[in-house]
């Protein structure tokens, strides 16, 4: 079996010209070096070097060799120099996802890693949670910061928590519900522009409207694009809900907020991962910074590698 140590002997040879001082530089004796270029010369079937008196002379074989062999010992040596700048956090791709609502602090901690690491490369997804959960799933994405409703007890994935927050219901500042508590009768006849089903904050509306009011909110709009539920906002009469964060932030100021009484759903925010995965170590030292710009409100449900 043939392996980079021979070829790096094959080069000593071949440079050297000469057996015994291929030998000594290469810190082996005469005889070990012979016989690893006669292993290399019977897988291959041909004569690499003509003995001489004084010396060996390399032949048409050995020139047709040396590139190739070159080449290996290249590709070895920069494979370990990257691996080591892998481990080291240096080098690679950060495959990340990301919820809307937290694209500021994932293209700050970009930044900030770049300034640190100038050669990592970043792959970013901005999705809603199914979406992302989706992506991660799929391994296109290496961890996500977003919401975690679901996966909190979902076996499939370990979730680092950062904070809680509540829903709030968002509308138009010129309507009635305005900085009002609704109660459920008052919504029966509104219309709502709300994400998909796959959406733990829409599942939680669905379900409130059903244990209040015995049928679900009349859905005029589905979309999970911020920017149209925010256009769509301002322009009609439509309701709609968002995590309290994001609506105290650019985007969404200047727009009216309600509270539906009794409906206590809570958006979990945290970093998920594949369960059991193991993290590379630069998604280790992303994962380190990003977690350090958020709030950190609870415990993990699983340990993140």
């Amino acid at each position: 079996m043939i392996n980079l140590r021979q070829y790096s002997h094959f080069i000593a040879v071949l440079e050297s010209a000469s057996l015994l001082e291929a030998a000594r530089k290469l810190n082996l004796s005469q005889p070990a070096l012979s016989k690893s270029i006669g292993a290399l010369e019977s897988y291959y079937g041909v004569e690499l070097f003509r003995r001489l008196p004084r010396g060996v002379r390399p032949t048409a074989f050995a020139l047709t060799l040396e590139p190739h062999a070159r080449r290996l010992l290249l590709d070895e040596a920069e494979s370990r120099a990257e691996m080591a700048a892998v481990a080291a956090g240096s080098s690679g791709t950060v495959a990340i996802g990301v919820g809307a609502a937290f694209v500021q602090i994932v293209s700050d901690t970009i930044l900030e890693l770049e300034r640190e690491a100038p050669n990592v490369q970043f792959k970013v997804i901005t999705d809603h949670g199914h979406n992302l959960r989706q992506a991660l799933l799929a391994n296109r994405i290496e961890f996500y910061l977003g919401m975690a409703n679901n996966e909190m007890t979902d076996p499939a994935f370990a979730v680092d928590l950062m904070f809680s927050d509540a829903f709030v219901g968002i509308c138009s500042p010129r309507h009635p519900f305005a900085g009002q508590v609704v109660a459920p009768a008052k919504c029966r006849d509104s219309e709502w522009i709300v994400p998909d089903l796959e959406e733990p904050g829409r599942a939680a509306l669905d379900a409130y409207f059903l244990s209040t009011l015995k049928r679900k909110p009349k859905v005029k709009v589905t979309t999970n694009a911020d920017q149209l539920i925010r256009q769509f906002l301002s322009e009609t009469r439509y309701l709609s809900m968002a995590p309290e964060s994001p609506v105290n932030k650019p985007g969404f100021q200047g727009f009216g907020q309600f509270r539906l009484e009794g409906f206590a759903f809570r958006r979990e925010v945290g970093i998920v991962r594949r369960a059991g995965h193991i993290s590379t170590p630069l998604g280790r030292r992303f994962s380190k910074m990003l977690s350090a710009r958020l709030p950190r409100v609870g415990s993990a449900t699983g340990a993140a590698s």
